[in-house]
C-alpha cells in the first residue's frame, strides 16, 4: 500500500493509470511472442516464458461475467459490497469491487468501466482506494 499525492491510501497503485482523456485503465503485461495479455503483470510470459513484456493499459471496458454480493467479509471490508468478474477484449478476466448503490441493477453481460474508489478501510478507520468496475451508463 502507499499513499497518493493528496495523503490517500492506495491499495496496488501500479496495476492502474488515468490515461489522456481521463479514463481509469488497469495496466496489464503484454508478451509479444504469445500475442498475449495479463493482468496484473507477470514478469515472464506464461505462455512463451520469454521476458520479454511490455506495460498496456487494457480497454477502457469490459464486459461482466459474473458477479456476486459479499454480506460477511473481514473487518476491514465493509460490507455489503458487489464482486465482479469482467472480461476485456484483450481476452483477460479481472476481479474487482463494483461501485454501485443499487445491486439489483447488475446484469450479466452489463458493460463496465474502471475507477478508483474505496475498497477497504485501515484499522483506524481510514479508507483506502484502489480500482474498481462500475456499469457503463449507455445512455451517456
Amino acid at each position: 500500500m502507499s499513499e497518493n499525492k493528496e495523503g490517500e491510501e492506495v491499495l496496488f497503485p501500479e496495476y492502474f493509470m488515468t490515461d489522456r482523456a481521463g479514463r481509469v485503465r488497469l495496466v496489464a503485461g503484454y508478451y509479444k511472442d504469445s500475442d498475449s495479455y495479463t493482468f496484473p503483470k507477470y514478469l515472464v510470459d506464461p505462455k512463451s516464458f520469454s521476458d520479454d513484456v511490455e506495460e498496456r493499459p487494457l480497454s477502457p471496458t469490459g464486459i461482466l461475467h459474473s458477479f456476486t454480493i459479499v454480506r460477511r467479509s473481514m473487518p476491514e471490508f465493509p460490507v455489503p459490497y458487489a464482486l465482479g468478474l469482467v472480461d476485456f477484449p484483450e481476452r483477460v478476466r479481472v476481479m474487482a469491487q463494483v461501485e454501485t448503490d443499487n445491486f439489483e441493477e447488475l446484469k450479466i453481460g452489463d458493460e463496465m468501466g474502471v475507477t478508483v474508489g474505496n475498497v477497504k478501510k485501515t484499522a483506524d478507520g481510514r479508507d483506502v482506494k484502489s480500482y474498481k468496475f462500475y456499469k457503463v451508463n449507455k445512455d451517456s
